[in-house]
């Protein structure tokens, strides 16, 4: 057996086990496609989305360990199967969710609502983009508008369509008023689409150094719902905190409707308030293809003011969680390969 040469292996960060607080940065078989409709990206930015922290700490998903993560990466396609050259150098993002393929919202184009997923690309069942290469489907691929950066783009993948699919939800009750919990990137970006649609909207935010990124582009933030002015139509809490889910319930007027674009075990919820007011509690799943694609448009197209970008090498990954454990990041952490970033600094 011969040995294996470096252009075999590449650069990752593997989560060892889960739960678990680091990552180990290593070298591991580079991916080539499998099938006809394989491609391959090589990796230019991957975000971190706050999903990743809550994997590692055991509390959501359980891939099977070793595992890599990274849901939300851009790059550009370098190797494809017979069935997907087409897509050979062109820029892409992904969509996220494999479906077993014959079920009604498989056969409806929306593979994320799937009763029996084969994978969520790097949550669940397939390795993701902490790495130099990631191996996905073709219909997976989203094109990358010319104008966005590497960084932007990944932002958006599944913050972005997240966002999009949220507001797009609350624009059907038609509100006057909606009201963000939370101003992270998800936040961020439903105040900015609401803004874009010309529906006031008012964000809180207990998280100064977040508070204040969001204030900077013009939003109307507050510290606390108690102190927002209430009541709205819409309320699209994207904390995924517990203690957010009452007050942010007695914050919506008669028929409101109650968006949970982030979602946390709430061990004692009064309904009553619910029947009371005769509210909806809609829950959002990521976004919809078009939903992708309409964000990426619109960031393209300079109509959306994104969060600001903060950047850490691959192989410094461990720094970039302990940034966002610490509440210190006040936009998007993004993981960039150390060869990528090589290769802009040359």
């Amino acid at each position: 057996m011969g040995a294996t040469s470096a252009t075999d292996t590449m650069q990752a960060a593997v989560a060892p086990s889960i739960p678990s607080e680091r990552l180990d940065v290593t070298r591991v078989p580079r991916p080539v496609p499998e099938a006809d409709d394989h491609v391959v990206l090589r990796v230019h930015a991957c975000g971190i989305c706050g999903t990743d922290l809550h994997v590692l700490a055991g509390h959501s998903y359980r891939p099977e360990t070793p595992f890599v993560l990274g849901h939300e990466p851009a790059g550009v396609v370098v190797d494809a199967g017979a069935g997907a050259r087409q897509w050979m150098g062109r820029r892409a993002v992904i969509t996220l969710f494999t479906g077993e393929g014959s079920c009604a919202a498989c056969r409806a184009g929306d593979e994320r609502l799937c009763p029996e997923l084969v994978s969520i690309t790097g949550v669940l069942g397939a390795w993701g983009g902490y790495a130099d290469y990631l191996r996905v489907r073709a219909g997976q691929l989203v094109e990358v508008p010319p104008p966005l950066s590497w960084e932007d783009a990944a932002s958006l993948v599944d913050g972005g369509a997240t966002a999009a699919n949220s507001v797009r939800v609350a624009l059907e009750r038609r509100p006057r008023r909606v009201l963000v919990l939370g101003a992270g990137p998800i936040g961020h970006l439903c105040a900015e689409l609401l803004r874009v649609h010309g529906v006031p909207v008012q964000a809180v935010e207990p998280n100064p150094v977040r508070r204040r990124a969001l204030r900077a582009v013009g939003h109307d933030v507050v510290a606390s719902v108690e102190a927002a002015a209430a009541p709205v139509d819409v309320v699209i809490d994207c904390t995924g905190a517990p203690a957010v889910l009452a007050p942010g319930l007695d914050a919506l007027d008669p028929h409101g409707t109650y968006l949970l674009a982030g979602y946390a075990r709430v061990p004692d919820v009064d309904f009553a308030v619910v029947a009371r007011k005769e509210a909806d509690i809609r829950g959002i799943r990521s976004g919809r293809r078009e939903d992708l694609e309409s964000i990426l448009a619109l960031a393209a197209d300079g109509k959306l003011r994104l969060p600001p970008t903060a950047r850490w090498r691959l192989s410094a990954v461990n720094d970039a969680l302990d940034a966002l454990r610490a509440q210190r990041v006040p936009g998007k952490a993004v993981i960039v390969p150390d060869s990528v970033w090589k290769d802009e600094v040359a």
